[in-house]
């Protein structure tokens, strides 16, 4: 028998009271190599309490009546699946499997002496049609089973009517999502008097649907949920709030007002480890406490009787491993025994039980102003000193928090550009609201100039984009005048990163301590580079709505931890930002590259003003398996106005596949360098669909400036300033002879003379090219036979 393959591991330290925050480990039943699913629960006319536990081979009939010693009564075989669904009506508990063989329905009314059970494929319109079923729940108050995620009709909802003969079902009718096939499927759900809370996972919703006409439903309204795969729902005790989880990466357990269906609005999203990439599965509200399976994190209870204000309160970790994002740990769990332990099935580490000791937290809340104008301050951040907990005020200014344990407390409350204040002695108490109001003190600012320099002319840089950023969280942003100078009206002094960068420069970052009366200088490079600190107007197209984005890179990962988007762009650059195709965060299999391709088009460069210019970037290509073989590839290209050539295909699976890789170019081995050039990046998604993501960083071309010819000697000089120019530019020169009649020519391309002044002094400056078209000219200074050459461009 089944029973024989179970090992019993009976835990001596957790009778002697092994607790983690508020939840007592009673025992500990292990599975073996069998793996286990979701849970229910059942008690009989005796009064015993039994855990149904959902198995790869069926389900596991469980005795916990006593605690500490669970004992297997039954085991009852179903198709193999690692997949199982558990929920019981009156004698009867009710199991689905993505394995095949309909709804296994399960008589526990004999218990604790015997079993029966049997298999229902449908009836009616649906008689033998009905095969896998991914979930499902029960409307006790009116009678009613609901199918969530079968293999009728895309997945959508069935309703089964169980109050003629629970045995039996009849089948009721069903309701199809006004939406597309992805739309429709709904992968579970929650009932209660005929209001039905569907979660739709792929694309992201929970829907409200009125069931009362089983063969009429009408859809009430939709919202999206934090991460966008909404996996479960269950209702508040009061009706007023759904609580939902989305099954990805870093998820959150959300809760919505839903009092009014025409104005549904998230209250809070809550996570056990802020920050983590753990997965949350199902939770279950009970006495307004979510008791919830968060896989790797284990068995999680928050106080939500301030749904706005969630606070953890209960927590056992049954995964052995480590808490980080992965399908492992922790599937199901299941509050509702009346002696009130709690039931828990995890995966690999077989059925807990525990005894909870449920408290309300300890409620810290209220609003962070500015002292000398009362403005409300959003992002200032509040910390209960000696405790995880952290929170930042809304945009009200509004702060919720709070902790498990009661006591006194120093609170710091901190914001950038402003001093920090700590109140000290703060009592917190297990149920209570604590309002704390805070008053901030701004820091003095002072005004602080400089000027952006080029390095080759040693004159001022135009319209350079200047941000300076302190460790505090302090940010300002300008841009240089026509002279290259630049002012900050109000900076509160303190260390800072300077990020100084243009189109046709090289971005650098530096970091000063500005103190008053200090100057912020910052000296840039001529050349063509991006590290994409600043915008400099790359161009998105293409036929995907999941496009190239310019940002911060948001990791995801898959279920076996493969970084798809990467989390951190390359590292030898300024900034911590990149160009990404869709940065939209998990989950991962959504905001990738779908149907269509994306592409990124660059400024305009000049490889004219380059002695053999070589391109250089870092890309980084990801192409997994999603509907088909990976099929998908990643072009860059580079054009000259006039023609386009590929200069690198990058296939599926190749070695370097989700990883960055730094690729380097010389232009003219491809095509004729012109003052029109731009690279082009394109990342598409071919049929049948698969993961698909890209990304560029660091583009630069390199290779030695055309400053001047090599005639020019000691004692002499010309330069041109800003070179290449888009009005006028400034032609600083000197000869080494003295002569009377010193002449200024500019020539076209053609060798055709289109400007000349005579007469010049020995040395000087002379604006030129103001009237000048868009191209490249050859700027002389005659003096006798002494002449000196340097080339010029207009964009």
């Amino acid at each position: 028998m089944m029973k024989t393959r179970i090992l019993f591991i009976f835990l001596i330290a957790s009778i002697s009271g092994v607790y983690a925050q508020n939840l007592q480990l009673r025992s500990n039943l292990s599975y073996g190599a069998t793996a286990l699913a979701n849970i229910g629960d059942y008690v009989d006319s005796l009064g015993n309490e039994y855990a149904l536990v959902g198995t790869d081979f069926g389900v596991s009939i469980v005795d916990v009546t006593n605690p500490a010693a669970p004992v297997i009564k039954f085991s009852v075989n179903g198709p193999s699946s690692i997949w199982r669904e558990i929920k019981t009506y009156r004698k009867y508990a009710y199991v689905t499997t993505e394995g095949g063989g309909g709804l296994q329905i399960i008589n526990l009314s004999n218990l604790p002496a015997t079993i029966t059970s049997h298999s229902y494929t449908g009836d009616g319109a649906i008689s033998g049609q009905l095969s896998s079923i991914h979930a499902l729940h029960c409307d006790t108050a009116t009678g009613y089973l609901y199918l969530y995620g079968s293999s009728i009709n895309s997945g959508n909802t069935l309703f089964l009517n169980l109050n003629t003969d629970p045995y039996n079902p009849v089948y009721a009718g069903q309701y199809i999502y006004p939406g597309t096939t992805n739309d429709q499927y709904v992968h579970d759900g929650y009932v209660l008097n005929d209001t039905m809370y569907e979660a739709h996972i792929y694309p992201g919703f929970f829907a409200v649907v009125d069931v009362r006409n089983k063969m009429a439903p009408v859809l009430l309204a939709t919202q999206n949920t934090p991460t966008n795969f909404t996996h479960n729902t269950w209702l508040s005790d009061n009706h007023k709030t759904l609580f939902t989880t989305d099954e990805n990466n870093g998820s959150f357990i959300g809760a919505f007002d839903i009092s009014d269906l025409s104005n549904i609005h998230e209250l809070s999203r809550f996570q056990t480890v802020p920050g983590s990439n753990a997965i949350v599965h199902n939770t279950h509200v009970l006495n307004d406490f979510t008791i919830t399976s968060w896989y790797t994190e284990g068995v999680v209870i928050t106080d939500m009787a301030r749904p706005d204000n969630p606070i953890q309160v209960g927590k056992y970790d049954t995964y052995p491993g480590s808490s980080v994002d992965g399908f492992n740990g922790c599937w199901g769990v299941d509050p509702f025994l009346p002696s009130g332990n709690i039931i828990a099935s995890d995966i690999d580490g077989g059925l807990f039980v525990f005894t909870p000791t449920y408290i309300r937290g300890c409620y810290l809340e209220g609003q962070v102003t500015d002292s000398m104008t009362g403005i409300i301050l959003n992002g200032a951040q509040v910390e209960i000193l000696t405790t995880p907990a952290l929170k930042l005020t809304d945009l009200s200014g509004n702060y919720k928090t709070g902790l498990a344990t009661s006591g006194t407390y120093d609170v710091k409350v901190s914001k950038a550009g402003y001093y920090p204040k700590t109140i000290t002695g703060v009592t917190l108490n297990n149920g209570i609201l604590t309002t704390l109001n805070v008053e901030l003190v701004p820091f003095q600012t002072y005004a602080f100039s400089g000027s952006v320099i080029d390095s080759v002319t040693g004159l001022g840089v135009s319209n350079a984009e200047v941000v300076i950023s302190s460790a505090s969280g302090l940010i300002y942003k300008t841009r240089s005048d026509a002279s290259g100078n630049l002012a900050f009206s109000a900076v509160v002094p303190d260390d800072y990163i300077i990020y100084t960068g243009k189109w046709g420069y090289k971005t650098i970052c530096q970091t000063q301590t500005l103190v008053v009366g200090n100057p912020i200088n910052s000296v840039i490079a001529p050349g063509y580079y991006d590290d994409f600190t600043f915008n400099y107007n790359w161009t998105v197209s293409g036929t995907s709505a999941n496009s190239w984005e310019r940002g911060e890179p948001i990791g995801t990962f898959d279920g076996n931890g493969t970084e798809i988007n990467p989390e951190f762009d390359v590292n030898s650059d300024c900034g911590d930002t990149c160009f990404v195709t869709d940065n939209g965060g998990a989950p991962f299999n959504s905001n990738d590259v779908d149907n269509g391709n994306t592409i990124l088009t660059s400024p305009i460069f000049d490889g004219t003003i380059y002695q053999a210019p070589v391109l250089s970037y870092f890309r980084r290509y990801l192409c997994i398996n999603g509907t088909g073989a990976p099929n998908d590839t990643m072009k860059i290209s580079l054009s000259n106005g006039t023609t386009t050539v590929l200069i690198e295909s990058i296939a599926p699976n190749n070695p370097t596949n989700g990883t960055w890789v730094q690729q380097t170019a010389l232009i003219s081995s491809f095509l004729p360098v012109t003052n029109t050039m731009q690279m082009i990046v394109e990342v598409a998604d071919n049929t049948p669909g698969n993961i698909v993501e890209g990304a560029l960083d660091k583009f630069e071309i390199t290779g030695s400036l055309i400053n001047s010819v090599s005639n020019i000697l000691p004692g002499q000089e010309l330069s041109i300033f800003p070179n290449p120019f888009s009005n006028s530019a400034i032609v600083n020169y000197s000869t080494a002879n003295y002569g009377q009649s010193i002449k200024l020519i500019v020539k076209d391309v053609l060798g055709r003379i289109v400007y000349q002044q005579n007469g010049l002094p020995n040395n000087g400056t002379v604006s030129v090219g103001s009237d000048f078209i868009a191209g490249v000219y050859l700027v002389q200074i005659i003096n006798g036979t002494e002449i000196l050459n340097q080339k010029m461009i207009k964009k």
